[in-house]
């Protein structure tokens, strides 16, 4: 009898494991939901990334126009190039690490020489808004599931490439706060948005 009680438990137990291990069918409901791409990723990044352009423009304005050939050494870039170099290597970088478009090329120089201020600021916010347009239509999924190459060839989420592009501007950034102190002028307060 004892046997007996032991081989139903045992049965028994085998069959409330086997329910608990079974696959639940899910809802046609829960599938749609699933497949509907989300954006909170982006829609927290924006913030962020409005107040970078806005610290940009406050950066260039900082620098008087009769100083934007100033550059520290002669072997870098002048604060205008820098300027440049932000803006068209963040539309470049999210362009290769967000869809996968590769540049032709090095990137063609831009002559700073012939362009005045305003010519130049147009030009970065220009570039740094085009560059959100790549970024805000990246759901979350493609960010997290995604892979790209970064330039040494590692391979790495989209959303590591995201954090990239961002992690280049600051780089350059910086270097032009440094630029408008070495000129003798004062740079904007840096401030979280």
């Amino acid at each position: 009898m004892k046997t007996l009680f032991n081989c139903a438990c045992l049965l028994s137990l085998a069959l409330v494991l086997s329910y608990c291990a079974a696959p639940t069918k899910k809802s046609d409901t829960q599938e749609a939901e699933e497949s509907v791409p989300t954006y909170k990723i982006v829609e927290g990044h924006a913030p962020v990334w409005t107040e970078v352009i806005s610290q940009m423009m406050e950066l260039a304005d900082a620098m008087p126009e009769d100083q934007y050939n100033y550059k520290p050494h002669d072997s870098v870039r002048s604060f205008a190039e820098q300027l440049v170099h932000i803006g068209g290597a963040s539309k470049v970088i999210s362009n290769m690490f967000l869809k996968d478009v590769k540049p032709d090329g090095p990137p063609p120089a831009v002559d700073v020489s012939g362009m005045s201020k305003d010519d130049i600021k147009n030009m970065v916010k220009t570039s740094l808004e085009e560059t959100w347009e790549i970024m805000k239509g990246m759901s979350d999924q493609q960010l997290l599931d995604e892979e790209t190459q970064s330039f040494s060839g590692n391979k790495m989420s989209r959303l590591e490439g995201m954090l990239l592009v961002h992690d280049h501007l600051s780089n350059h950034k910086a270097k032009l706060n440094l630029y408008v102190r070495l000129s003798g002028n004062e740079p904007p307060r840096y401030r979280y948005y």
